[in-house]
């Protein structure tokens, strides 16, 4: 099996700006994002933005850990796995924002080749919950 991809979307009652800073806050995001146990920044740019983190994540199927290497955009943040883990061949993901009025619409889209052998459905189920519950979990954080 080859990688999964998948993205979802939610509109966050709150300000670009806010929910660009909560994104990039990436020690906060075990507050929000499941399965994130640990997120360690390793390195950061002259404007104090995480380029490469250690994270830490229970993924149901396994507790994986792993670098990755962030880039940022205006409004929008990506990452790609540094190098394979055990459970993953490769990864990358971005957070795209979008002005709503006073609101922000976030767009978690994510790419995963999973090196654990595991059923296509069962895979894309994973991804599935994930885009779900990192979507909700950073309108649930930032509206509170």
């Amino acid at each position: 099996m080859g990688a999964v991809n998948g993205s979802e979307s939610i509109t966050i009652n709150a300000p670009l700006a806010d929910v660009l800073a909560v994104i990039r806050n990436l020690p906060a995001q075990v507050d929000w994002f499941p399965g994130c146990l640990s997120s360690q920044v390793l390195s950061s740019d002259a404007d104090g933005l995480p380029t490469r983190a250690r994270q830490v994540n229970d993924v149901k199927v396994a507790k994986d850990e792993y670098e990755l290497d962030y880039q940022h955009g205006d409004a929008s943040m990506s990452w790609k796995l540094v190098a394979p883990s055990k459970a993953q061949k490769s990864a990358s993901g971005s957070w795209t924002l979008v002005s709503k009025g006073s609101g922000t619409e976030a767009t978690l889209s994510l790419s995963i080749d999973p090196s654990i052998p595991l059923p296509g459905f069962l895979m894309k189920k994973t991804l599935g919950d994930t885009l779900k519950g990192a979507t909700k979990g950073l309108k649930k954080y930032c509206e509170s």
